[in-house]
């Protein structure tokens, strides 16, 4: 009797098991893009903080991003075209979640702590939600909405452990806010050209679109700033270009 129970016991406990959502590749992609990104804000604090100026530092990132996207791009795929329509579509998308993000990102991680910006891109998935309900791409039910209201809650509180002021670091916290709300528009933006083109070619166009005025603001930062740096910058510089941008751009937009 007791065998019986027990073996009944033991196919519940397995049916639920088999029950539970078990990860998916999509999952593991997301989990090492966090993994990527949360890397990427120590690093850029610290090259920042040991005399790499902000907008020098995301041109050299983002110019040398570039080519390894063109190449790889090319080595795979032989083009780079896309229609007309999707190049204004693109091109409107890496303005904003290119140029105008790094902007924004290199210089609140310059005015405030790599952590606190780390905590405001919590609001990361919330604003890529928010951004694809607004253009009618997904629906979302009442755990969405009470999930937006906590990160906002959570970016207000991180805003206000700043100060009442609009000092230095409040000032960090609302470009650090801005940087994530850019490449959520981005995100959303771009996803319908996935349906078309590769990952890689996307973000080669976009990278170089996005790097064209980013080099133009930083071209006085760029002939200002002193390249004698030790090999534990370029090679932290090399990893941000790699790590964070090439294989993360890969990992999250293919889960996407």
């Amino acid at each position: 009797m007791s065998a019986v129970v027990g073996s009944g016991m033991g196919k519940s406990l397995l049916g639920r098991v088999e029950e539970m959502r078990r990860p998916e590749l999509a999952d593991l992609m997301l989990l090492a893009t966090v993994t990527l990104w949360a890397l990427n804000f120590t690093v850029t604090k610290y090259v920042i903080s040991h005399g790499f100026q902000p907008i020098a530092y995301s041109c050299l990132r983002f110019g040398a991003a570039t080519i390894v996207f063109g190449f790889l791009t090319w080595f795979r795929e032989r083009s780079f075209a896309i229609g007309r329509r999707d190049l204004a579509l693109l091109t409107s998308a890496a303005l904003i979640g290119i140029f105008l993000n790094q902007l924004c990102f290199s210089y609140a991680i310059k005015l405030t702590t790599a952590t606190t910006v780390a905590l405001l891109f919590g609001t990361l998935p919330v604003l890529t939600g928010l951004f694809a309900w607004a253009l009618g791409i997904e629906r979302f039910g009442s755990r969405f909405w009470a999930a937006a209201v906590l990160a906002f809650g959570g970016a207000g509180l991180v805003a206000i452990g700043s100060g009442g002021s609009l000092s230095g670091q409040l000032w960090g916290d609302l470009l650090g806010f801005l940087a994530s709300a850019t490449w959520a528009w981005y995100t959303v933006a771009v996803s319908p050209l996935l349906d078309r083109y590769s990952t890689m070619r996307i973000s080669t166009l976009a990278f170089a679109i996005g790097t064209v005025p980013l080099l133009a603001v930083g071209s006085h930062q760029l002939t200002s700033q002193d390249f004698g740096f030790g090999a534990s910058i370029w090679l932290l510089l090399a990893f941000a270009v790699v790590g964070p941008l090439v294989a993360a751009n890969l990992l999250w937009f293919g889960a996407i």
